[in-house]
């Protein structure tokens, strides 16, 4: 028996090895041409976890194969290091300083729009932006306008920026300019707009990338014991095909992004909701010559996702590497099945 264990745990870690170092193949391969690897990537999460339990069980019997979880772990530290942040530094906050964050707030909305008290909504998150330092910038997604409006004048924000497609940027600093970055054949939408820190002229872009638009099937897939397996398979094969096709999108919706922040003369903060984890393509086009806020200050598990599946890392905060990063932290919340992503930043005086 403890022979046949320990074939099982061999071939268990043999595996999660594997599609570990697949998962780190993910991000440089454009699921447009193949995307045979995007899931690898998006389970890195799991793998993880799965390494590092192994890991434990075999450095236990003084085994082996401890090292080659060690091994592939180190191999990918990079991206080991954009899921859990190991910042233990506790910077005072500069007086040149702004506070940043995004947040995806699409399930804080009722079923019925006509439903929504939009006031109270918005006190009661305010008084939650409030605890985690107000920020000076706020981006969202999927907003409602009227609830936007409320928030404004609750928190003071001075200036906004949004062209009616939910994705909203809220500013105590003065805008100028704005657009935005144009996706074809979705609702998801990018916007920038320019905002004046002092002397210092910002671009900001608010991001939300292609939706996988899976979670009511996951949810009942996980939720439903009971479902027939043929069933159950049929709905699992249906969510990895519109996942595939949205992974496509979002991989051209990257590069027409990456395209327009290279363009940019002003320095840049990249905030949103990308729908893909770090070990993803669109995530390594984002952020290639950029700083994820999270990975620099970040401490701790970096989830994002509150949503059926765990451990999702989708929401981001990037910013020049001339920009000085003090703080940066997910921060759990009932408001959303995302969680908001806040960050402390200063620029260089001109």
């Amino acid at each position: 028996m403890q022979r046949l264990v320990k074939k099982i745990l061999r071939l268990a870690s043999t595996v999660v090895v594997v599609l570990t170092f697949l998962s780190y193949l993910a991000p440089h391969v454009n699921p447009s041409y193949f995307r045979g690897l995007v899931f690898f990537g998006t389970a890195f999460p799991w793998l993880l976890w799965a390494n590092v339990i192994l890991m434990l069980l075999w450095a236990y019997r003084w085994n082996r194969y401890t090292l080659y979880h060690l091994g592939i772990l180190l191999i990918g530290w990079y991206y080991v290091t954009c899921f859990i942040g190991f910042d233990l530094s506790k910077n005072k906050k500069p007086d040149n300083a702004i506070t940043v964050a995004t947040h995806n707030l699409g399930r804080m909305w009722p079923y019925r729009a006509d439903e929504a008290n939009y006031e109270e909504l918005a006190a009661t998150y305010a008084a939650f932006l409030n605890k985690q330092g107000a920020p000076d910038i706020l981006c969202t997604q999927e907003t409602r306008g009227q609830f936007y409006r409320e928030l404004a004048s609750i928190m003071g924000y001075k200036y906004n920026f949004n062209l009616k497609k939910g994705t909203v940027i809220l500013s105590k600093y003065p805008m100028s300019g704005g657009g935005e970055v144009p996706f074809e054949g979705t609702k998801n939408s990018s916007l920038w707009v320019d905002v004046k820190i002092g002397k210092q002229v910002v671009r900001v872009y608010n991001v939300h990338l292609q939706s996988n638009k899976v979670s009511a099937e996951t949810e009942k897939v996980l939720g439903e014991g009971e479902m027939d397996k043929q069933k159950a398979w049929e709905e699992i094969v249906h969510i990895l095909k519109k996942v595939g096709g949205a992974t496509r999108q979002r991989a051209v919706q990257a590069r027409t992004l990456h395209d327009h922040i290279v363009a940019c003369p002003h320095p840049v903060i990249v905030c949103g909701d990308f729908n893909d984890t770090p070990n993803s393509y669109a995530y390594r086009i984002l952020s290639e010559g950029l700083v994820d806020t999270f990975k620099e200050k970040g401490f701790g598990l970096g989830t994002t996702f509150a949503g059926p599946l765990p451990f999702l890392r989708i929401d981001y905060i990037l910013t020049e590497p001339g920009t000085s990063v003090h703080a940066s932290a997910v921060v759990k919340g009932k408001y959303s099945d995302h969680y908001p992503v806040f960050a402390t930043l200063s620029f260089e005086r001109p």
